[in-house]
């Protein structure tokens, strides 16, 4: 069974079984930040290319900054050619589809939404597996370049979404943090890869081989999303760990808030 499992996560072409709902899952991404119902589709209309181009960085994030790290062309990215023609059609379908059906098949049967996010998460895993692959077969015996390199491979969009919080907001009112606990799923893998491939943990290196140990956090990335989805909605599983080992090391700010008060209190009197 267990092989079964593994000869299908390492044999699995990403395109275009994990590339198309990942193209999908970001362009209606793109859509709820444009605007649900037919807002998105009036500013596609009225301005189609600036929504492609923002389509491209949606859906290319991790790609582009993966070039941009590894000092590559950052154009490369034309020459993926099925990975590009893809998303425009998708992206095309997703604000110009007749009848809206794609949209409305995506935001009527949540089944559907959750396999292409499933299967998103399993590319991320694959991008995260590559990317400690690479850095390591040119800086071997680095720790933090190849987690790094293969968290920002995996999760790029975040960065997109931080930019657009900071054209929004401005720097001030703008935090970077991890919003979703994908992306945390993706920093743990990195963690886990990299400590394997430097053997910084033998008995893991020495029981588990990287492509098993790579399936293995497919199935915990797909698994959390699963029961973050239908089980426990909007569950966090890192939250509690997070919010003690920043409270042990940061302190809480809900304490230095209540101190502030004191304070401003006793000043007052």
């Amino acid at each position: 069974m267990i092989s079964d499992i593994i000869s299908l996560v390492q044999q699995t072409p990403v395109y275009p079984f994990l590339w198309i709902p990942h193209c999908i899952m970001m362009n209606l991404a793109l859509r709820a930040t444009l605007g649900h119902g037919p807002t998105a589709r009036y500013f596609a209309r009225k301005h189609p290319l600036s929504c492609f181009i923002m389509s491209l960085l949606y859906i290319f994030p991790g790609g582009l900054l993966s070039l941009l790290l590894l000092n590559q062309p950052l154009l490369t990215f034309l020459t993926w050619s099925n990975q590009l023609y893809s998303a425009t059609i998708i992206w095309y379908l997703m604000f110009f589809g007749p009848g809206d059906f794609l949209y409305k098949i995506l935001t009527t049967v949540p089944s559907v939404t959750l396999l292409f996010a499933a299967a998103q998460d399993w590319q991320r895993v694959g991008l995260v597996a590559s990317g400690v692959t690479t850095v390591l077969g040119t800086n071997p015996g680095t720790f933090l370049y190849p987690v790094v390199f293969a968290t920002l491979k995996s999760s790029g969009f975040m960065f997109v979404k931080y930019v657009e919080q900071l054209a929004e907001h401005g720097v001030d009112k703008v935090a970077f943090v991890l919003p979703h606990h994908s992306t945390k799923t993706m920093v743990v893998s990195a963690v886990i890869l990299t400590s394997h491939q430097l053997d910084l943990i033998p008995a893991l290196s020495q029981g588990v081989a990287f492509k098993d140990l790579h399936t293995y956090l497919v199935i915990m990335a797909v698994s959390i999303r699963i029961i973050t989805t239908i089980v426990i909605k909007n569950w966090d599983p890192y939250s509690s760990l997070e919010s003690q080992t920043c409270s042990l090391i940061y302190g809480r700010p809900e304490d230095e808030k209540q101190e502030d008060v004191k304070e401003e209190t006793k000043k007052d009197k």
